[in-house]
């Protein structure tokens, strides 16, 4: 497992290990928000094994003001998109196909059905602009995203044996939603706990390969519609993206991580 704090990381393997009676669980340390750190991670990772059966992008952050990582980059797109997913699964792409039957797991969320990725330089001004900055904007801005990111690497990698899947664990109980909603979490509703939350990406890590759907976004091992901006939750259009908009993002991706 990846954790950004050491200390952290050991504690939650101790957990773990007296939990589960395992001995195979190791720690790896890194940011992933910030490309030196996934970087760092990949060579780490790839000195001590020669392949992935699954990557789980699961790190995340929902800022209620904007915040820039030590290189420069606003923290939400940073540790959700740019890093955190695209540049450290592409990275692992040559361990993932050396794997029986890898895929790759982008955590999203219901928010991103709030809206389409916008057009780069809306986008950018909300990632840049510290007097534009809207931090729930831009944690949609990153799910949705990851959305598009799992269905431009299912098209891209058809060929290969990877699958790459997007997912909502529903709304979760967590420190991290009650920081960023605070009384407004009552909204959210009946919420799930961990474990709830976390089943369905387990699901997507273990199941076997000819049960999952390349570019599908998944929620409760079931894929779901990506778009619900019709009348009365149906699939509509708001939120879609043109294929020359989606280009632009991953046109985007690749330079931010060259």
């Amino acid at each position: 497992m990846v954790c950004r704090n050491k200390e952290r990381g050991e504690k939650a393997k101790k957990e773990l290990v007296e939990k589960t009676g395992s001995t195979k669980l190791e720690v790896l340390v890194a940011d992933v928000s910030l490309q030196r750190d996934v970087r760092q991670l990949v060579q780490d990772f790839n000195s001590r094994e020669d392949k992935l059966d699954g990557l789980v992008c699961n790190a995340g952050a929902l800022a209620s003001e904007r915040q820039l990582t030590a290189e420069g980059v606003e923290t939400t797109i940073a540790t959700h998109l740019v890093f955190g997913s695209y540049l450290l699964a592409e990275l692992m792409m040559p361990a993932l196909t050396r794997a029986p039957q890898p895929r790759v797991v982008l955590v999203s969320s219901g928010g991103m059905y709030n809206t389409r990725f916008p057009k780069l330089d809306t986008a950018l001004a909300n990632f840049k602009d510290e007097t534009r900055f809207d931090g729930q904007l831009a944690y949609a801005f990153a799910k949705r995203g990851q959305v598009l990111l799992a269905e431009q690497w299912a098209v891209k990698h058809q060929a290969s044996n990877v699958k790459f899947l997007s997912c909502h664990p529903g709304w979760v109980a967590t420190p991290g939603v009650a920081s960023a909603y605070g009384d407004k979490s009552k909204w959210l509703e009946p919420m799930r706990d961990m474990w709830q939350g976390s089943e369905g990406i387990c699901w997507l890590a273990t199941a076997p390969s000819d049960e999952l759907e390349s570019g599908a976004f998944y929620l409760d091992r079931t894929p779901q519609i990506k778009h619900i901006a019709g009348p009365f939750m149906t699939e509509g259009s708001r939120t879609k993206n043109t294929p020359e908009q989606v280009a632009g993002l991953m046109e985007m991706l690749e330079a931010m991580s060259a």
